[in-house]
């Protein structure tokens, strides 16, 4: 079974489809929904950073009167949450089929679930239902939080800042309490992400100052560990257990990872070798296992899409054949013996 393992991640197993661009130089895929759907961003030709939401034609833009716009996440309505800069203000937005929200000035949303709660922050981390803000509480020294994401219950994820400038990672629980999340030996952690069994994911800091993707399950915090380099970095997890995110590498570089069944795994030894892609950094990963990020191909900077194709229909092999042939061969001189001898 071991050999079989190590054959099976020594083959292609993605396919990686560019998204395509805005006109610019650019795009970054931050967050998927279960229809495959990416909602990031992009450079526009005038240099003009825009929010998007993928379609079977291309990216389409979130625009709003010119200014910038970003997406940092898509439930699976199709609903896209993010922040306009309107005079280099910061402006809360929800994007919908029925037109955009503005969530006031100096608001930033990051995340949405499927019921339409978003999560934020404002100086101070939040929820927001119907377009109504409700502040998330802060422990005692802290002059700072922000909210990251969000799961199907409510439950919120992020951080927040104390007063000698650390930050900790926090979980606002849907019963109100909070839970403030350790390092990993440093002084500062961040929570990213959470999935529907309250699976959370982020960074924290180790003693030596680099940084470090982690998980916490059932309370317990893991290191996931890099590929090589001093840091790495997780934003996405799925109700699978799969964590995305990106490492750097012994050589300087970087690369995306997926963290499955207790390995850290480089992205790019999961796809064809000549696929022109080089993938740098992945966001979001959807239930069906699709991951979004950026990478460079053929050398442009582009949003991806990560699929696991399904597997292609069994056929028996000529060696399986030959000993069904047999079975059934054995089976009917049985029979007919059984029959003469009565």
């Amino acid at each position: 079974m071991l050999i079989f393992a190590a054959a099976a991640w020594g083959n292609p197993i993605y396919t990686v489809a560019d998204l395509g661009g805005l006109g610019g130089a650019s795009a970054t895929g931050y967050a998927v929904n279960s229809s495959g759907t990416v909602a990031g961003w992009g450079l526009t030709s005038s240099g003009i950073e825009q929010g998007f939401i993928s379609t079977p034609t291309g990216l389409q833009a979130l625009t709003a009167g010119g200014n910038e716009t970003y997406a940092y996440g898509i439930n699976d309505s199709g609903t896209v949450v993010g922040t306009t800069y309107t005079d280099g203000q910061a402006h809360g937005t929800i994007w919908s089929g029925s037109g955009t929200t503005d969530l006031g000035a100096n608001t930033y949303a990051m995340a949405i679930n499927d019921s339409g709660e978003v999560a934020g922050g404002n100086g101070n981390a939040f929820a927001a239902v119907n377009g109504q803000i409700e502040t998330l509480g802060t422990m005692p020294g802290a002059d700072w939080s922000a909210a990251y994401g969000i799961n199907a219950a409510g439950t919120v994820v992020g951080d927040e800042r104390l007063a000698n400038g650390t930050f900790q990672g926090m979980v606002w629980n849907t019963d109100g309490s909070i839970t403030v999340l350790g390092t990993l030996g440093g002084a500062s952690s961040q929570a990213t992400g959470i999935n529907g069994s309250g699976d959370v994911v982020g960074f924290a800091s180790l003693r030596s100052g680099y940084q470090n993707a982690f998980s916490i399950v059932d309370g317990m915090m893991v290191n996931l560990g890099t590929l090589g380099g001093g840091s790495s970095y997780a934003y996405g997890v799925n109700d699978s257990g799969e964590i995305v995110g990106y490492s750097w590498l012994s050589d300087g570089g970087q690369s995306a990872f997926l963290y499955y069944d207790g390995t850290m795994l480089d992205l790019n030894s999961l796809i064809p070798s000549n696929s022109g892609w080089d993938l740098l950094q992945a966001y979001g990963i959807n239930a069906s296992g699709q991951i979004t990020g950026i990478g460079l191909y053929d050398g442009q900077l582009s949003a991806f899409l990560a699929t696991d194709p399904p597997p292609p229909a069994e056929t028996p092999e000529p060696r399986e054949v030959v000993l069904v042939g047999a079975a059934l061969l054995l089976m009917a001189f049985c029979r007919a013996r059984r029959t003469l001898t009565l």
